[in-house]
């Protein structure tokens, strides 16, 4: 196997697992370029993973936000000489805030 069949050989399966090969084993052995090749599709691949994976939220976030929103639920401003209430209870839109979120 030359660099151009090895190539044609893995192009179709970029971004899987390489399948065993006797012809391909052999040429890596013997082939520096083809083994950067095949190290930076796996690189690459992991970098693709990683961009698409979703970050963790840290251990006890929730529980954290939900106690907050918990304790300040009903906390409101007195209304205004009008009679306009400034901050209504937050706790519906923090509820849904958090549901969209976490």
């Amino acid at each position: 196997m030359n660099c151009e069949e090895f190539l044609a050989w893995m192009k179709p399966l970029a971004g899987r697992r390489m399948p065993e090969n006797p012809e391909v084993t052999d040429h890596l052995r013997s082939c520096p370029a083809c083994r950067q090749m095949v190290a930076l599709d796996a690189c690459l691949e992991a970098g693709i993973q990683q961009a698409f994976t979703p970050p963790r939220l840290p251990a006890g976030l929730a529980e954290s936000i939900d106690a907050c929103v918990d304790r300040y639920a009903d906390v409101r401003q007195k209304p205004d000489r009008s009679g306009h209430d400034p901050l209504p209870s937050a706790k519906p839109i923090v509820t849904a805030a958090r549901k969209t979120i976490l």
